[in-house]
């Protein structure tokens, strides 16, 4: 058997801020006399204590091992650039920051003792003006450069808390002539026999000096309990490569979100005498977009109600029980699909998706603009095709996106991705892009949200939002005393706070003290999404497809368009997002607020059905101070449907009684509450 040892724990570490050290020199620094820093592995270097740092760090182990036959040191993650030496020899480079990839030990060390790995990782601060921002180089989408990450888009400061480090595992396998380092699935649903096609595609080291002819045992075990088993006799040639099998599936139990049906898993284990047992996880879907960019899980339409994620700006911080909290949060605000904005995650964030139900719009990790030269297109093509094959065992990816606001890019660089995308997994939507005509940000960067009733841009609607603020106890968490209140705006603005946008478009009151601020944000955040999702969920496929609030939780103690701050706590903007998109959802657009006394109520309704189920014994009321007075007739609400009640067909007549009054309006089936909209409304006497 195999031995895997991890290498996780506390390295010895070096800044080397120039680069200008060597590894002979790291190797005399550590034999120097006196006590050395220490850093944990894996731990982003800024969490581990070099704070605001750029440049290279070289991270030292010495562990003693007999190394026989095979061996490789598996990087689960490591920040930006990494070489890799052991015992003095020169073993490997690697360029990205979220890709799994293996350094093999070549025969020539292996021997019986003591063993030094020393890892070099510079992560550099791109130089701001000629480089940064618009002709950046390094693939790092939003953990480079975005509005949302610290220092926004300063050229001082908008490149601080730098990401680089080993951020996630590292583990050294030897002891197996084969080594499977790479295992993928791809299921394809036949369009008309009840039938899917499996796909499994394998990568693998090995102690070869000749091919050599090896068995492969195959184990698919169905959700059911069924199993399937194939011996293959697979020939490998020396050193590395890839070999491939297909499988036919009987009756495939398909994967759906959590609103329309199960999860089921299938599992598969390949094994040998010569690279032991290696097992994965992986379900079966189809997805498609028709002309008219309406979505299809399984054969079925479906409208996405989505949201944008960057759940940590430290990826080494991100655990998976807050992976878990977050994607409870999302099922509970009735999110179906999460876009991955610009960035790749854990590995653990798809996991959970994968079983939570939460179909999942994997961007690449290119924000804005990037080089235009030849030599970053193909390391662009070559990232964004590890990215495909590391995470398309995942049944919850349904969309591949190949850049976030490209601009021109889109028709320079892009094409490139997309077809690189489209060679390794056609079995997803993949995109070009979610470009600036699907991110309308009606009442804040332009106009107001009265806009929304035009129900602009779309028909995918990718972005939309407002800054929200969050609660004072978490603004005094992250701003400093002296700048809370009266407000320093640079210290406020460090943290992504915009300042035009809030007074100037936005129109938010100040107030008073920071608790009528913080209202006054989240009040107004609030009504901007209110009514977003208001009339594109109304104009549901005429033309709307599917929309994603941005975003959902805020990625470091920050002010942005997040529902939900960093320390977890739920604006008033989450809890709007939750009424507005429940899967059966009852949608008032009251046209006046204040009325003379006796008038009639100005109001129209939708009943919305998201679900595959149509639902029976329907009925609308609307209560004032909790006298009802108008209710429609019973009626079915179909399913992936709406019923419409437009104003003049409810018209009922308001209390006589002056003063301040609270109007409910219910959609109930069968006397139980489907979705409940509640406000207040004034009535006046006539002078």
């Amino acid at each position: 058997m195999g031995l895997i040892q991890s290498l996780n724990g506390n390295w010895t570490v070096f800044k080397d801020p120039e680069g200008k050290l060597t590894e002979p020199e790291i190797r005399v620094k550590l034999k120097e006399p006196g006590e050395k820093i220490q850093h944990p592995v894996p731990s982003n270097w800024h969490a581990a204590g070099f704070e605001n740092y750029s440049g290279t760090v070289w991270y030292c182990r010495t562990f003693h091992l007999k190394l026989h036959r095979l061996s490789l040191v598996e990087f689960r993650g490591a920040d930006y650039f990494t070489d890799v030496w052991l015992n003095g020899q020169f073993l490997g480079h690697h360029e990205g920051y979220f890709q799994t990839f293996h350094i093999k030990i070549p025969d020539s060390l292996m021997k019986d003792g003591e063993y030094t790995l020393i890892v070099r990782v510079t992560s550099p601060k791109e130089e701001p003006g000629p480089v940064w921002p618009f002709k950046k180089t390094l693939i790092k989408g939003i953990f480079g450069h975005h509005d949302c990450r610290p220092g926004a888009n300063s050229h001082e400061f908008g490149q601080d808390m730098n990401t680089g480090g080993i951020w996630n595992s590292v583990t050294l396998m030897t002891g197996l002539p084969v080594r499977l380092s790479g295992l993928g699935v791809s299921a394809e649903l036949h369009p008309v026999r009840n039938q899917a096609v499996l796909l499994v595609q394998v990568s693998y080291h090995n102690s070869f000096e000749l091919p050599e002819t090896v068995p492969f045992n195959f184990h698919i075990v169905h959700p059911d309990g069924t199993k399937q088993d194939a011996t293959l006799n697979l020939l490998l040639k020396p050193d590395s490569g890839d070999f491939s099998a297909s499988f036919l599936i009987e009756n495939p139990e398909k994967w759906y979100t959590w609103d329309t049906g199960p999860q089921p898993v299938y599992s598969l284990t390949v094994t040998s005498e010569l690279s032991g047992e290696n097992r994965i996880n992986f379900g079966i879907k189809s997805v498609r977009l028709d002309e008219k960019k309406h979505f299809f899980l399984n054969g079925k339409r479906l409208f996405l109600r989505g949201t944008n994620v960057i759940p940590e700006q430290l990826l080494s911080t991100l655990s998976s029980d807050r992976i878990e909290t977050l994607a409870e949060a999302m099922k509970e605000a009735g999110v179906n699909c999460v876009r991955v904005h610009a960035h790749v995650n854990r590995e653990e964030f798809y996991r959970i998706c994968d079983q939570k139900g939460i179909l999942v719009w994997q961007d690449f990790a290119l924000q804005w603009t990037y080089s235009d030269s030849p030599g970053f297109v193909a390391n662009a093509v070559s990232q964004i095709t590890d990215m495909v094959c590391q995470l398309k065992n995942h049944v919850s990816i349904a969309v591949w996106c190949c850049h976030n606001e490209p601009g021109d890019q889109i028709h320079t660089l892009d094409p490139f991705l997309q077809r690189a995308v489209l060679a390794e997994d056609a079995t997803r939507i993949v995109r070009l892009a979610s470009n600036y005509e699907e991110h309308p940000y009606d009442g804040w960067y332009w106009g107001n949200a009265e806009q929304y009733a035009s129900v602009p841009m779309g028909p995918l609607v990718t972005e939309f939002g407002a800054q929200g603020l969050p609660e004072p106890d978490s603004l005094k968490k992250f701003i400093p005393a002296g700048s809370l209140w009266p407000p320093v705006w640079k210290d406020w603005e460090y943290h992504d706070f915009q300042y035009n946008q809030t007074f100037n478009i936005a129109g938010i009151d100040r107030g008073n003290s920071l608790s009528q601020f913080a209202a006054n944000s989240q009040s107004y955040q609030s009504y901007v999404l209110e009514t977003a999702i208001g009339w594109y969920r109304r104009k549901r496929y005429q033309p709307i497809t599917g929309i994603f609030q941005f975003m959902f939780q805020d990625c470091w103690p920050s002010v942005t368009w997040s529902v939900i701050d960093y320390y977890g706590k739920r604006k008033s903007g989450f809890h709007t997002l939750k009424r507005g998109f429940e899967p059966v959802h009852l949608s008032v657009f009251l046209r006046q607020k204040t009325y003379l006394s006796g008038r009639e109520l100005n109001i129209a309704l939708w009943a919305i059905n998201d679900t595959w189920k149509s639902v029976q014994d329907c009925r609308v009321e609307i209560s004032v101070s909790g006298n009802q007075i108008w209710e429609s007739g019973v009626f079915e609400l179909p399913d992936d449907n709406l019923v419409s009640f437009p104003a003049e067909a409810v018209q009922p007549v308001l209390p006589v009684i002056p003063g301040p009054h609270r109007l409910i309006a219910r959609l109930t089936a069968g006397g139980k509450i489907l979705s409940e909209y509640r406000t207040e409304i004034e009535i006046m006497e006539k002078v």
